[in-house]
């Protein structure tokens, strides 16, 4: 049997998942008749029906299911094959998901160095408070904010995370902020949801007795909480070493002297089968000369806060 032109069978490849003609017709572009002319092609090619019209619907025959499911088999083949060709015989292309605060504070800043030691990667840079999601194959590499476990994906700690409250240097002089028991008077800052428990953590490590902290402001990421501390609205909570910069530059300060390990930690995260892929390590690489150029505050040592 002669093998059927390849865009019949992609045509059949979405009729067959999506049950539906004019499905099909509107994720290819074409008209439903269209589609029908097409199935009706392959059809004929193969000497078989490949669906049943019952009640103003669609059915897969039982040869079209046999044949839906090694067609789509081979075309997420074809699929992977050609991102593949370009990976590793064109100009690579990596998309790196990456939380916002750290793309504007810490990567976009440094960018040039990472041009200049890898002029053969173009860098496409995705920035969101969520997960990005590997199985679409539209990210090569993340950094994530957690554990590190992440079913079905390779990770390699990149940091850690001490936290310590921050505000802008007007709100700590007008607020004449100097002992920890002063945040009972400070307006609080909440970060997203993700360390909804920072401020707990604080409270507990500074023995803070009868207080339970009220945020006057919730944002939905650490870009925001640190805007808005800059702002003068408050005060929130500051992620250590990424935020150093900011204290460096006397953007923010730190006027209580409490540092509270996270037990969460900033990761690289990747596809288990991408391990070996050159532009991944080659990103992976500079991230840690990023994070490794980040002093603490005050000459402080994270080794020092975690054992403490």
């Amino acid at each position: 049997m002669t093998l059927p032109p390849l865009h019949l069978l992609r045509t059949f490849d979405v009729a067959a998942r999506h049950l539906s003609f004019k499905k099909a017709a509107t994720e290819l572009h074409v008209t439903p008749s269209a589609v029908s002319h097409q199935i009706k092609q392959l059809e004929d090619l193969i000497g078989m029906p490949l669906f049943l019209r019952v009640n103003r619907g669609l059915r897969l025959t039982q040869a079209g299911l046999f044949y839906s499911e090694k067609v789509a088999g081979g075309m997420e083949q074809l699929h992977k094959a050609t991102q593949q060709l370009s990976q590793r015989f064109g100009r690579p292309v990596l998309r790196a998901s990456i939380l916002p605060f750290m793309a504007a504070e810490l990567v976009i800043p440094s960018l040039e160095s990472f041009q200049r030691q890898h002029p053969d990667i173009e860098l496409r840079i995705e920035t969101s408070v969520q997960n990005a999601d590997f199985d679409s194959g539209e990210v090569d590499v993340a950094i994530r904010f957690g554990l590190g476990d992440w079913p079905g994906l390779a990770s390699e700690k990149l940091s850690g995370i001490i936290g310590s409250p921050v505000c802008s240097p007007a709100y700590a002089r007008e607020h004449d902020l100097s002992s920890i028991e002063d945040i009972r008077r400070c307006k609080l800052i909440g970060l997203p949801a993700d360390a909804r428990d920072a401020w707990k953590l604080l409270v507990e490590k500074a023995a803070l007795e009868d207080f339970t902290p009220q945020h006057t402001l919730t944002v939905d990421s650490l870009l925001a909480a640190s805007r808005a501390a800059e702002q003068g609205l408050g005060v929130g909570i500051g992620v250590f070493p990424l935020m150093s910069p900011l204290v460096d530059s006397g953007r923010l300060v730190t006027p209580f002297n409490i540092w509270v390990p996270v037990p969460e930690g900033y990761y690289l995260v990747w596809r288990s089968e991408d391990r070996d892929r050159p532009d991944i390590h080659a990103f992976c690489e500079w991230m840690r000369e990023q994070f490794g150029s980040l002093p603490l505050p005050h000459g402080l040592k994270m080794s020092e806060i975690q054992l403490s």
